[in-house]
């Protein structure tokens, strides 16, 4: 792919999110109501979390702060999961032919396949509250400015990285099984085991989440590194997993997409 290809397809893509952004936020009465609903269900999560560690003697090793930060880390990741891919249409879009009149456009299959899903609001809501909740837990524990600077571009390369991953997958389900649900049932798993330090799981789990099903390197590693727990070269392995994570994702999602037929007939 050329340096005009790159351009154009990243041009693409942010032109079609800023249309869709300004068509949902049109109607501001149904922004409301789903920004209402997504903060509710992110500060009951909070009301149960604080319950559940008031009364329990908690993760060693780990505050209540701390262990805010991490869960909160893994609703803003799941919810740009779900703003940027929707598994379930992606999945029924494949069986129906619906995907083909995207694929027509002259721009990378990733891209046009990032581009698809409509503004999804429960999941703006989730990140903006997510990302309230964060900070405010942020406010609570010590950290450095180098620290809080790598945490931001670990976070962030790792999301990309999770989502590559997730989209690949969905496209092997469809492969497999022609349902979402393969990828739905996995999302669950990570979604939950996110919330927790990998370091309560054993060795082999942390394996499995850091490189097989790698939730980690957009939740618990960050974490670690915003809290100093991180060694350089640690630091740096970890961004490595996350390059070769979101590269084999992406070379993954065009070798599967060349054995796409399209299902509509």
């Amino acid at each position: 792919m050329s340096t005009n290809d790159i351009t154009d397809s990243i041009a693409f893509f942010a032109w079609v999110w800023v249309y869709r952004f300004k068509t949902f936020f049109t109607y501001r009465g149904q922004v409301a109501i789903w920004f209402t609903y997504s903060s509710l269900t992110s500060f009951y999560s909070l009301i149960t979390m604080s319950i559940i560690y008031s009364v329990s003697s908690g993760v060693p090793g780990w505050s209540y702060f701390q262990i805010l930060v991490l869960s909160y880390m893994v609703t803003v990741a799941m919810n740009i999961l779900y703003f940027t891919i929707d598994p379930w249409d992606l999945v029924r879009e494949m069986r129906f032919g619906g995907l083909d009149m995207q694929l027509v456009r002259p721009y990378g299959v990733v891209t046009l396949l990032l581009s698809m899903p409509d503004v999804w609001p429960i999941a703006i809501g989730g990140i903006v509250s997510g990302v309230a909740i964060l900070i405010f837990a942020l406010l609570h524990v010590s950290f450095s400015i180098m620290s809080l600077l790598g945490f931001v571009f670990m976070f962030s390369l790792g999301s990309i990285s999770f989502v590559l991953f997730t989209l690949l997958f969905t496209i092997l389900s469809y492969h497999l099984f022609k349902s979402a649900g393969f990828i739905g049932r996995i999302t669950n798993v990570l979604s939950t085991a996110g919330n927790y330090p990998l370091s309560i799981y054993g060795a082999v789990i942390t394996l499995l989440f850091t490189v097989v099903l790698p939730i980690g390197i957009a939740s618990y590693y960050p974490a670690e590194a915003l809290f100093g727990e991180l060694s350089a070269l640690s630091y740096t392995a970890v961004i490595a997993i996350e390059i070769v994570v979101a590269a084999i994702s992406y070379k993954g999602i065009y070798a599967l997409m060349k054995r796409y037929t399209s299902g509509g007939g």
